[in-house]
C-alpha cells in the first residue's frame, strides 16, 4: 500500500493520541495541523513530538 497518497484527517490523529502518551503541548501542535494533510506530513509532525513511524506501529499493535 502506498501510505504516501493516503490523506490523513484530524480524526484520525485525534484517534491516535490516547497511545502516544504525549503532553496537552505536544497534543496542540499535532491538532494545529490543516488537515487533511497527506501521510508525510503527518509523519513528520509526529516525529516533530518525538513519535516516529515504528513507534506508532508498536502502539498500534501493528508490525513493521
Amino acid at each position: 500500500m502506498d501510505l504516501s497518497r493516503v490523506p490523513i484527517t484530524r480524526q484520525h490523529v485525534v484517534d491516535l493520541l490516547p497511545l502516544m502518551r504525549l503532553s496537552p503541548a505536544q497534543e496542540a501542535r499535532l491538532l494545529a495541523l490543516d488537515y487533511p494533510v497527506d501521510f508525510r506530513t503527518a509523519a513528520a509532525a509526529f516525529q516533530s513530538v518525538g513519535v516516529s513511524l515504528d513507534t506508532l506501529t508498536d502502539r498500534v499493535g501493528g508490525s513493521p
